[in-house]
């Protein structure tokens, strides 16, 4: 039987989803990461995937979603995305300290925004055994200066736009920072698993899939898997959560 428990550990709310029979032994541990205005709850489904494979899932809020409050007017994304990277280790000495951490088998995900996010973990923290993105992008400021023409500005003026592209070049710096785009020897051929729909409107398919043809041949990459899907457009597949369940499964034996 899947249990799921809902937890906190400093104002970080989070459900933790585990096979009942093996909730109190070491196992190893995925953290999923929900997209914009998403909450743990909608990601439950990848979360019994993963814990029907016998491992531990966490998703938690992320800063402004579910029960942390939805306050969003709209230009949150990268102070979330940094908020992510800041509040990992909290979660992760959390298990450390309830005696059910492997080091060797710890990983991260998540899809839109926390595919995102997954990205900017991943360039971050070394410590980190693999990590699966779901619709994501590796170079945030490119991804937010892509979001200017794109559908997110809809009806938005010319003044709008040019004030949001003079803000995303004063915080250029801080994008890049997080950018595994930009480090991606931070790889270390670590596995990462990467999806995306062909037909996705709100994270670009286009980058995400030039990202990936930019490093395949690196040596760093040569454990970096590319899926996709023809015509699917900003939405996984429940068929993908299986995949990413099973590539954990695989990478963590």
């Amino acid at each position: 039987m899947i249990q799921i428990d809902y937890r906190e550990v400093n104002g970080i709310p989070y459900a933790e989803v585990v096979d009942a029979s093996l909730k109190d032994q070491v196992l190893p541990i995925v953290v999923f990461y929900h997209g914009w205005t998403g909450s743990k709850d909608r990601v439950v489904t990848i979360g019994v995937e993963l814990a029907k494979r016998g491992m531990r899932a966490v998703l938690p809020d992320q800063h402004l979603h579910g029960d942390r409050g939805v306050r969003l007017i709209g230009g949150e994304i990268w102070e979330i995305v940094a908020n992510n990277i800041k509040e990992l280790p909290i979660l992760k000495e959390e298990f450390r300290s309830r005696g059910l951490l492997d080091e060797t088998k710890f990983g991260v995900s998540g899809l839109s925004m926390g595919g995102i996010s997954t990205y900017a973990l991943f360039n971050q923290y070394p410590d980190i055994t693999a990590a699966a993105s779901l619709m994501g992008n590796a170079d945030p400021a490119r991804f937010a200066k892509w979001t200017i023409s794109s559908i997110w500005m809809t009806g938005a003026t010319q003044e709008q736009c040019e004030a949001l592209e003079a803000e995303i070049e004063k915080n250029k710096a801080f994008l890049d920072a997080m950018a595994l785009a930009k480090h991606p020897e931070h790889i270390h051929g670590r596995p990462l698993f990467l999806w995306h729909g062909t037909a996705d409107d709100k994270v670009p398919y286009e980058l995400n899939k030039e990202f990936y043809e930019t490093i395949k041949d690196e040596p760093y990459a040569k454990n970096v898997e590319w899926h996709e899907t023809p015509g699917e457009g900003h939405r996984v597949p429940h068929q993908i959560f299986e995949e990413v369940a099973d590539f954990f499964q695989r990478v963590f034996q």
